[in-house]
């Protein structure tokens, strides 16, 4: 029986908290939340560093995410990835072949490593208009990149938190939801509780598989259940 879990948010900007006061993180959200729920025996820790890529954060894997053997993690990257920079005359940061290939080596890694649960999130819409020398919007490489992240989810078969499709019924609110001019593409405080929302009922599914998996007491019917009904449900 183990005697605790460990879980690690694996990020850039978005789940670093940028722009936003510590408290209204939907990283801190959701640890109030699930600690409200009796998940006292997970350790979590925020590994996120801010314009990040794929590329670099696999450079910070084993310091961040193999030292810690995460039972559980979540991996969130793409908005810089996608980003094409006038010094690299018109290329992404990093190349959609290889923002696929760095995801499946993090979730490779990861499970080498003793994680069980990867949840894969997509990325939410920005208000970010800016047109690249192909014709392509930021928004449009943003959706494309968000595909392979479905893709490799499926592909790997790791838990997807599809964080665009949610935000989709929110269209007429995703100006409150991010933060304002000229940024329009972090999430404000708004937009974390929206953000940990939607992570919620999917990571709470993630925790407890991970408990049953690490040999923790069989879940009570009653609450397998509920988590049964959550996963069918996202």
């Amino acid at each position: 029986m183990t005697s605790e879990l460990r879980c690690v948010f694996f990020g850039d900007s978005i789940t670093a908290g940028q722009y936003v006061s510590p408290s209204h993180h939907w990283t801190t959200l959701l640890r109030e939340r699930l600690t409200n729920l009796e998940m006292t025996h997970v350790v979590y820790s925020v590994a996120a560093v801010s314009g990040e890529t794929t590329r670099q954060a696999l450079e910070r894997f084993p310091t961040e995410v193999q030292s810690v053997r995460p039972h559980v993690m979540t991996i969130q990257f793409g908005l810089n990835d996608c980003n094409r920079w006038q010094t690299d005359e018109g290329l992404p940061r990093v190349s959609e072949l290889a923002f696929e290939a760095n995801l499946l080596e993090m979730i490779g890694r990861a499970r080498r490593f003793g994680t069980t649960q990867v949840i894969l999130s997509t990325n939410h819409p920005t208000l970010r208009t800016t047109t690249f020398e192909d014709g392509a919007t930021y928004e449009d490489c943003r959706r494309r990149y968000n595909e392979i992240v479905r893709r490799v989810a499926h592909d790997a078969d790791v838990l997807l938190h599809d964080v665009d499709a949610g935000f989709a019924p929110l269209k007429p609110r995703l100006a409150e939801l991010l933060t304002e001019p000229p940024d329009v593409l972090h999430l404000s405080a708004a937009g974390h509780a929206v953000y940990a929302d939607l992570l919620e009922p999917v990571l709470r599914g993630a925790l407890l598989a991970a408990r049953r998996m690490a040999g923790e007491q069989p879940l009570p019917a009653g609450v397998a259940s509920a988590v049964e009904r959550e996963a069918s449900a996202t």
